[in-house]
């Protein structure tokens, strides 16, 4: 049951089935985006930046909130942040670049590069690592002592996870990790002799033109850029940042909104890998059992508005990421916020820009509407579910702590229809003959999960 494997993750996008019209940027659209944006960034971050582009014509560039709250200091279109996760899809391009250049093959298996990396009984191909579906453990979630210390070389950082067991088959399931892409960063420098950080300026942020992107280095701070700010217990502070090397080639990037679309924009030109590779890096892996993965090489594969996207979010102490790319629209949207919080206010705040541009206003409720949803949901004894009305919003917790679902806010998309901003998950309740609600289905990545009767 995905609930009770369920764990909180930066990396994922919500899905609606109803299609929506894109709407003309005129006066009208432009003031609900300022007023929208406006809104929720104080659930978001003290600062902003959006930047809205179709058919790589800027429509939207704006910032919205403070860069520094000490010292006032406005967010500016131009400042430079963390990406963090969004750096995956910089190393996935790379590698293909070696593909190319018939330096490697993506069913190589790793050991033919990194031959202490333990065999681990299956074999363990670079295109396991790229799409996520290699088994290996996210080195953030483990706890290894013996190889700890304050900063890693790129072969330490291997080191700190490479002895641990798989997580499942390769190529059976798709599990987001960190380590994957670690351990592409590390294949990236055996393979071609250069620092990670070398690599990626000379073959894809020099080709790119990328003139505010850049590897992050304590010693050489780049400008302008915002203070890093992270919520805890309800309240901003000063963040500590993440040391570099434990993000490296799955974290470690800087950018601006203007150099994400310019990255987006030289990818289609062709500028750094062939047409036929960045068409197989936005499509879906299959898995072992048939079904796809929500994921190819460095991007996650989603749908929104009835449309499918190409995207991925970052998020590390300080700052969070997002950038959406719909190509039927060929519509670009990215965020970038210098501020942490758990909840995922940041991605929601980028979906509903989404929305708006498309015609879809949020769904509201009234308190007599929700009202019907309160009880408590039954799968067995030992796992329930509990839905609450708290003022004019319902909550939803589960019961067993394996379940690690806390008590979180369920946000309407229609009349029985509901998702929460902390994960993939969706909530769908059936109604009986006397307009009642009898029961709940849960959704994992809008997979069918879980039938829960609601008790009488």
């Amino acid at each position: 049951m995905a609930l009770t494997r369920w764990i909180f993750t930066s990396f994922f996008l919500f899905t609606i089935f109803n299609s929506y019209a894109q709407r003309d940027f005129d006066e009208n659209l432009n003031r609900e985006i300022d007023s929208l944006f406006s809104r929720q960034l104080p659930a978001v971050a003290p600062g902003g930046v959006l930047l809205i582009a179709k058919q790589g014509k800027i429509l939207y560039h704006k910032a919205f909130g403070n860069a520094d709250l000490e010292h006032s200091i406005p967010m500016q279109p131009d400042m430079i942040f963390r990406i963090g996760s969004m750096t995956k899809q910089f190393t996935a391009v790379a590698i293909l670049q070696l593909v190319e250049a018939g330096k490697l093959s993506l069913q190589d298996p790793v050991q033919k590069y990194i031959k202490n990396f333990p065999g681990k009984g299956h074999t363990l191909t670079i295109e396991h690592l790229l799409t996520h579906t290699s088994g290996l453990k996210n080195y953030f979630e483990i706890n290894n002592p013996a190889q700890q210390r304050p900063t890693y070389t790129p072969a330490q950082g291997v080191d700190y996870f490479k002895d641990e067991p798989l997580s499942f088959v390769p190529g059976s399931q798709f599990e987001y990790s960190n380590s994957n892409y670690y351990l592409l960063g590390y294949l990236i420098e055996v393979i071609t002799g250069q620092p990670y950080e070398q690599y990626i300026r000379e073959h894809a942020l020099s080709p790119a033109n990328l003139a505010h992107t850049s590897y992050s280095n304590p010693n050489s701070p780049v400008s302008p850029m915002p203070v890093a700010y992270s919520k805890v217990d309800g309240k901003l502070e000063k963040a500590s940042l993440q040391e570099v090397s434990t993000l490296y080639a799955a974290g470690g990037l800087l950018s601006s909104a203007n150099d994400l679309l310019t990255w987006h924009q030289a990818l289609q030109a062709g500028k750094l890998i062939s047409d036929t590779l960045l068409k197989k890096a936005w499509t879906s892996f299959r898995l072992t059992n048939g079904t796809d993965a929500p994921y190819g090489y460095g991007w996650y594969l989603k749908e929104r508005n009835g449309q499918a996207t190409i995207e991925h979010a970052g998020s590390t102490d300080g700052f969070q990421t997002n950038a959406v790319y719909l190509p039927q629209s060929d519509l670009f949207v990215t965020t970038l916020f210098n501020g942490f919080e758990l909840d995922m206010d940041w991605v929601v705040l980028t979906n509903d820009v989404i929305d708006l541009v498309f015609g879809r206003k949020p769904y509201v409720l009234t308190t007599a509407q929700l009202q019907p949803y309160v009880g408590t949901y039954t799968y067995n004894k030992s796992y329930q579910m509990v839905v609450t009305l708290e003022g004019d919003q319902l909550y939803i917790r589960a019961t067993n702590p394996k379940s690690r679902l806390p008590n979180v806010q369920l946000h309407p998309r229609s009349d029985g229809f509901f998702f929460i901003k902390e994960a993939e998950l969706t909530f769908s309740f059936q109604k009986d003959t006397q307009g009642g609600v009898a029961s709940m289905a849960s959704y994992y990545r809008n997979n069918k999960d879980v039938d829960w009767k609601k008790e009488k």
